[in-house]
């Protein structure tokens, strides 16, 4: 790609001094910073998926606009939809004569936490156009945070302040502008491929409650029978597990009852007395708690007596949220039924 460099004059600007000092910095998490064969990648993925990224816990977000996009040229475009077709070998491109400093998208969404930097369409243009090295992240037009991107190829994730009250029912406008890249060998030109918003899964070392034995749902395989819970009747039937994801996210909350305890993303849903299945995040907004420790011994969670073989409902005792980076595991579809049971908590297909 290449931009045309228009003439301009030496302006002396008097820029006032603004302080971003207290805005946090957010790093990004990527890969193994290998180069990615996309066409490759389209052979081996879900041929019912939407395109390249066939990515089950991808809830989608929807570009608006962007202050500036590079002029198409031949049959390709570079305009902001690029950024949500679910194809890596497409991108939004800036349209400033330089490296896009300032230049910005915006996008519609309940929540952000996958980007794939950079003009992906190969190995050879993502080096030779610039990437993303940090971006000013504004919701709803008030500034949030810095965030900082790998330079790699690929996907990385990062969680955004907030990120734990998320609400699919309740979108914003996130704005990402460019405040430093990585330059390309070649051109100035600054892309980004791809954003999303990825969802669900628990810990690696949940146990997922099965007919014969019990297993880590790290180990569960297509095909497995594992326990399924009539929540109207409570009766405990067999079903077969059909689709399992592997996920990668960057905190998780761990919640306990009295006798059990579970590790899971924000959004998974569990079953709470007198409201159904929700995440915990939901629950809150719903009920405008603002503090997890106003939850303690004030809502109570359904789960399987094994002793007993019925469905019981325990009080919360304990919740936190854990940062780190977690391997993370969920069950997406069964032959029969749309819940199971993990650690002992009744929980749903995401």
């Amino acid at each position: 790609m290449k931009k045309t460099l228009a003439k301009f004059a030496l302006v002396i600007l008097t820029i006032p001094t603004i302080s971003f000092a207290q805005l946090p910095v957010i790093r990004a998490v990527g890969g193994a910073g290998k180069n990615v064969n996309w066409p490759q990648e389209k052979k081996n993925a879900d041929p019912d998926g939407p395109g390249y990224f066939s990515n089950d816990c991808s809830q989608g977000v929807k570009p608006t606009k962007a202050s500036s996009t590079l002029a198409g040229q031949g049959n390709k475009n570079y305009g902001v939809k690029n950024l949500s077709d679910y194809n890596p070998m497409s991108a939004w491109v800036e349209g400033k004569a330089d490296y896009g400093i300032g230049e910005s998208f915006e996008i519609r969404a309940a929540g952000v936490n996958s980007i794939y930097n950079g003009y992906q369409s190969s190995p050879k243009n993502w080096l030779e156009n610039s990437r993303v090295k940090r971006f000013k992240v504004y919701r709803n037009n008030a500034p949030i945070c810095f965030l900082d991107l790998t330079d790699e190829m690929g996907g990385q994730r990062f969680e955004l302040p907030g990120h734990n009250n998320y609400n699919a029912e309740k979108e914003y406008t996130f704005k990402f502008e460019i405040v430093d890249v990585y330059k390309g060998t070649k051109w100035p030109d600054v892309a980004i491929s791809e954003i999303d918003v990825v969802l669900c899964c628990f810990v690696e070392s949940t146990v997922i409650n099965t007919e014969n034995d019990s297993k880590n749902i790290s180990d569960i395989k297509l095909g497995d029978k594992i326990f399924s819970v009539d929540i109207n009747s409570g009766k405990i039937n067999s079903t077969q597990v059909e689709k399992v994801t592997k996920q990668t996210h960057l905190s998780v909350l761990k919640i306990a009852t009295e006798k059990r305890q579970i590790e899971l993303t924000f959004d998974h849903p569990l079953y709470i007395k007198d409201f159904g299945f929700s995440s915990i995040s939901r629950y809150m907004q719903a009920k405008k708690i603002t503090n997890y420790t106003d939850l303690i011994n004030k809502i109570e969670i359904l789960v399987l007596d094994e002793n007993n073989q019925n469905t019981v409902f325990e009080k919360l005792k304990k919740i936190e949220l854990t940062e780190g980076t977690f391997e993370t595991y969920s069950i997406l579809q069964l032959s029969e039924g749309k819940t199971f049971v993990a650690n002992g908590f009744v929980t749903k297909v995401y």
